[in-house]
């Protein structure tokens, strides 16, 4: 797969892979990408399901971009920050329109899906989010992180967390403002600034106390999301959705459809 480096105006080097559309296809526009924002402390192929979506989306005639947000994966380090990703975002869909690809998707997921939601791009046409952080989301870090980590945050206002991907990065670093930004979420400014048709597909397993409450967060919030903007909920999946992976693909592609006309 065809690895690409793409530097931020801060000048972090992120990681990342692009592919060309497998095969032109009538219902989606020549020039169309699909850009992906991974979740927290994850990496581009999101334990291969970004790879899965990516492979259906270029099927269906759309280029796609993985990207590892600086400080994840194989992109340099950095301390992990939504406002740092959301420039990496913005820089990486620059880079597509650079290269041929100005109508874009956002695929987000988890803490991705905020990424995008603050991402000011102008090429973005649609996003497609699963499992969003799409308002106020208040998580007990004291049974998340050890008394150390706790410790270091209140101390030195950053932290480091192993990191298990399947990648050769050994850890990730946070900082208070990274656990913030999960709960200092104004949802009605956050969704009333989204310029662009929005599809929010959350798991139904209503046993997965977190995807509950990101869903009920986007049942709020839809009223605030522009026209053709839809909630879809897979019943029995959890927040990972990973293995719904291709009923996820099924819903974007039928939705982009509609709304990204050719």
């Amino acid at each position: 797969m065809p690895e690409v480096s793409i530097t931020t105006p801060r000048g972090v080097r992120l990681a990342g892979t692009f592919e060309p559309p497998a095969a032109q296809h009538p219902a989606t526009p020549s020039g169309a990408a699909v850009l992906f924002a991974h979740g927290f402390l994850a990496e581009r192929s999101s334990r291969g399901r970004a790879d899965l979506l990516a492979a259906r989306y270029r099927a269906h005639g759309f280029a796609t971009l993985t990207i590892d947000f600086s400080g994840c994966g194989a992109s340099d380090d950095d301390v992990v920050l939504v406002e740092h990703e959301v420039e990496d975002l913005s820089a990486a869909s620059e880079f597509l329109a650079d290269a041929g690809y100005p109508r874009q998707v956002l695929h987000g997921h988890s803490l991705g899906a905020l990424v995008a939601l603050r991402c000011p791009s102008p090429h973005v046409e649609a996003m497609v989010l699963t499992g969003a952080v799409a308002g106020p989301i208040h998580h007990p870090w004291d049974h998340i992180l050890s008394a150390q980590q706790l410790d270091e945050l209140a101390r030195d206002g950053r932290t480091t967390v192993v990191d298990d991907g399947p990648g050769p990065r050994e850890h990730n670093v946070i900082a208070r403002r990274t656990l913030e930004a999960f709960s200092d979420v104004d949802q009605a400014a956050l969704l009333g600034a989204v310029a662009c048709p929005v599809l929010l597909i959350h798991g139904g397993r209503l046993v997965d106390g977190e995807e509950h409450a990101l869903l009920t967060r986007s049942r709020v919030g839809m009223p605030h999301l522009p026209p053709g903007s839809e909630l879809q909920v897979v019943l029995g999946a959890d927040h990972s959705l990973i293995e719904h992976t291709d009923h996820v693909a099924d819903r974007a592609l039928a939705w982009l459809t509609q709304h990204l006309p050719a």
